[in-house]
Order: structure tokens, then C-alpha cells, then sequence
């Protein structure tokens, strides 16, 4: 696969500098969004794998089977899913930050870009020190799920601009310095 500058040039403007470039770490898993969704996962998963097998052996219409499995597939996706899903997406994402903008590239034509001067930007260092993620112009709930895994379940809503799980933080938020 191309490194992420030579993925980014495509999406550049005329005249535009790219001053930082980078993926997101897919060896980090868990966020802190996680401490409430991991154990609401568990529990979903358990009712549902419950109540379906209540249902199967209550003789009951196979429609409620049908709707039990629905809901032990989504316990599933949230319990382990979400996080096969992610580490994909992660494989599949750069990003970009110009004289300009800060850019997401998802695959190779989902592009999301956002003025930084703009918007503000919310900067949080991981626990371990060595990664950050930069949002741009978040508010309110919208962020406690982003980079979750989860987003599948709100399709349609728009979500910030983002950088998720950058191992290169020092460059980044030296140049995000720069920039703003």
C-alpha cells in the first residue's frame, strides 16, 4: 500500500502544503468509551442469547426466534464486531494535515477535510503517552462514541473530522501548533 503522502496528494489543492501525514495505530483497541460499552455488550449478548433460548424451547412462533437472533447478531457486533470492523477501517485510513485543512482519507474515495482555523480542536493524550487524537469541532455525546466501532448504528449522521490514535503525536501537534 502507498504511503499516507502519496495517498493525500490527489486531495490536495493547488498551492496547498502538506504538513503532516500519518495512520491510525490499529493496535489500540480500546477506548475510554469502552469501560461502559464492553460490559453493555456482555449484558445484552447474555439477555439475548438468554431469551432466544428461552423462546426455542417454549415451543413458541419461530418469529420470536427470528427477533432473538437479531438481537444475540447485534450483541455479538458490539461485544467483538465492532472491534474487527475498526482495526480495518484503521488499515484503510490516512490522514493529512495541510497549511489549511486537516484531512481524513478512508479508503480510497471517502474524503472528509475541514478548515482548521475554523473549528476548534479538542487535543487528548492516551493513557500510555504515546498516542493522541485530535477532533475537530466535536461536541456534546456525539464524541464519547466516536472511534468506537459503534458509528454503524447512527447512519446518515455526520461526523467530525477527526484523528484517531496517532502513535506520531509530537509531529502532529507540533504542526497543528504551526497551523493554528
Amino acid at each position: 500500500m502507498e504511503n499516507p503522502q502519496q495517498r493525500l496528494q490527489p486531495h490536495l489543492r493547488p498551492g496547498e502544503k502538506l504538513l503532516w501525514s500519518g495512520q491510525p495505530d490499529p493496535r489500540v483497541h480500546f477506548m475510554p468509551s469502552d469501560a461502559f460499552l464492553v460490559p453493555f455488550s456482555v449484558l445484552w449478548c447474555a439477555f439475548a442469547v438468554y431469551w432466544t433460548w428461552r423462546v426455542l424451547n417454549s415451543g413458541k412462533s419461530p418469529w420470536f426466534a427470528l427477533v432473538g437472533l437479531l438481537f444475540v447478531g447485534i450483541g455479538l457486533y458490539q461485544l467483538a464486531g465492532r472491534f474487527i470492523v475498526k482495526a480495518r477501517q484503521k488499515r484503510r485510513t490516512v490522514y493529512g494535515l495541510t497549511d489549511t485543512r486537516a484531512i481524513v482519507l478512508e479508503g480510497e474515495r471517502n474524503v472528509s477535510d475541514v478548515r482548521v482555523k475554523d473549528v476548534p480542536a479538542k487535543v487528548r493524550k492516551h493513557r500510555d503517552g504515546a498516542h493522541v487524537e485530535v477532533i475537530f469541532g466535536a461536541s456534546g455525546l456525539q464524541k464519547g462514541y466516536l472511534n468506537s466501532g459503534m458509528e454503524i448504528f447512527s447512519p446518515g449522521r455526520e461526523s467530525p473530522v477527526a484523528f484517531f490514535d496517532v502513535p506520531d503525536s509530537d509531529a502532529l501537534l507540533r504542526e497543528l501548533d504551526r497551523v493554528r
